[in-house]
């Protein structure tokens, strides 16, 4: 049984041109919304993002088993990105490592 699960995440903007759209920034965003919902919990460093689609808008998590129900909840309750409102669907979740 794996430690971690692994989460599939789209980007949804309302208006994408103003937008940067990069791996530190996708990261960046969630790891953003734990800090803010739940402050400084051990573990949450352990968040990597493993696979990234700038195209797509979409990164594949891999989130320690200890934390996930606090990184869903977070990441369903982001609403900006880079301040352009937005929100964040899981599209997938899976015990085994997801392709994008």
């Amino acid at each position: 049984m794996s430690a971690f699960h692994y989460l599939d995440v789209q980007l949804n903007l309302r208006d994408e041109k103003s937008a940067i759209i990069t791996p530190a920034y996708f990261h960046g965003c969630v790891e953003n919304s734990i800090l803010d919902l739940f402050g400084e919990i051990s573990g949450y460093s352990e968040l990597e993002l493993i696979q990234f689609s700038k195209a797509q808008k979409r990164g594949v998590f891999k989130v320690p088993k200890t934390f996930y129900e606090q990184i869903r909840a977070s990441i369903a309750l982001i609403g900006h990105y880079q301040d352009i409102p937005c929100h964040f669907e899981v599209l997938r979740d899976s015990e085994e490592c997801i392709e994008i």
